[in-house]
């Protein structure tokens, strides 16, 4: 049995980061900005603009231009309003941030107008600020979409980015991929947990820890060195937890498979191997299969201190068990893998321009076998 352990503990100090409202790099936040208009497209100043969603309400009152922002906002869905004596209220009630993005909109807002017009349609997807390659993969995304539950998963699905290896049914998540970007070696990569970086010292390029898949809100992959604030030329793996809010909430999940789920129908057809060894027609073979992969898990977070102070926890478990012959006539070898994962986030609002978040991760890894 090899047993290793790998501890990631993040700002532990709590990262006093008082966060002024001045536009700096965040890796684990986004932007919106916002011009307010009439319906004859002239610019109003003077609107007052309520943003809702995460943390506190964010307020802010049009500038002489008609133009209002609201910096270093967590990721997620927020809902703005806008309002003006002898003007409608407008209302957005599908406002989305995304990490390490700028959400732009453009409000009308109708003069002597009582009822309150709600613009129902989803922000925009361009970001017309900032011009990086990469992807970001959302929080509704990492639930939808049939993949694997760890980043390196998702990672191959980012364009530019080679793989080396192919998770079928979870059978992979107990050892990190290698992977590549265009120029670059695996070595130049970098793993970030909300921003801080978690880039195993040891072996550079790859991530210290394993993580609890739904310990995360979006994930973000930078690729070729576009964004300016990465100091890596090769991939950049920023993982944004998810955060307590003003409402109490949370999840949990049991999943598993085994080989019941496999049939021999479906494995695929490869030729025979040359004379002398031995191939996976032959007789006597014993092939890699999975045997068992359970994960369970939850996460859960609310107001300690409703629009002041917030706390957010998650533990996760996976138990990868597969088994391999290693082409030979002998017995069938276990490879067992079993992860376990923690994670604490702490976020604090003091005023209206300065916070603080302290996180913790721990990871710990068995390998059997």
């Amino acid at each position: 049995m090899n047993r290793s352990k790998w501890q990631v503990s993040l700002a532990l100090a709590f990262s006093l980061l008082f966060v002024a409202g001045v536009a700096v790099a965040q890796d684990d936040t986004g932007n919106c900005y916002a011009v307010v208009s009439d319906s004859q497209g002239a610019r109003l100043p003077g609107v007052t603009v309520t943003l809702t969603g995460y943390g506190a309400p964010r307020i802010q009152v049009s500038n002489a231009q008609g133009e209002v922002r609201y910096l270093n906002l967590d990721p997620g869905r927020y809902q703005l309003s806008a309002e003006l004596e002898g003007f409608g209220t407008v209302e957005y009630p599908n406002v989305d941030v995304r990490v390490g993005r700028n959400t732009s909109l453009e409000i009308t807002m109708s003069e002597a107008v009582e009822e309150t017009i709600t613009v129902t349609s989803e922000s925009p997807l361009l970001d017309e600020r900032k011009i990086s390659s990469g992807t970001t993969v959302s929080q509704i995304e990492l639930e939808k979409i049939p993949t694997a539950r760890d980043p390196w998963s998702i990672l191959s699905q980012t364009p530019g980015v080679m793989v080396d290896r192919i998770n079928v049914g979870g059978n992979e998540s107990g050892q990190q991929s290698v992977f590549t970007a265009p120029g670059v070696s695996d070595d130049e990569n970098a793993f970030l947990i909300d921003g801080v970086e978690t880039t195993d010292m040891a072996a550079v390029g790859a991530s210290a820890t394993y993580y609890d898949f739904d310990q995360f809100s979006e994930m973000q992959f930078t690729t070729g060195g576009s964004d300016v604030t990465k100091v890596n030329a090769g991939v950049s793996v920023n993982l944004v937890t998810k955060r307590g809010t003003n409402e109490f909430r949370g999840s949990a999940r049991f999943m598993r498979t085994d080989d019941n789920f496999f049939n021999g129908a479906l494995e695929q057809k490869i030729p025979d191997a040359p004379a002398g060894d031995l191939g996976p027609n032959q007789s006597g073979f014993v092939g890699n299969t999975i045997n068992k992969v359970t994960e369970y898990g939850f996460e859960a977070g609310g107001p300690v201190v409703r629009d002041k102070f917030w706390a957010w926890g998650s533990f996760g478990s996976n138990d990868i068990k597969n088994r391999t012959g290693a082409a030979t006539f002998s017995a069938v070898q276990a490879d067992d893998t079993i992860l376990e994962n923690t994670a604490v986030k702490l976020n604090a609002q003091f005023t209206p321009s300065n916070s603080a978040t302290g996180s913790w991760n721990n990871g710990d890894k068995n390998k059997f076998g």
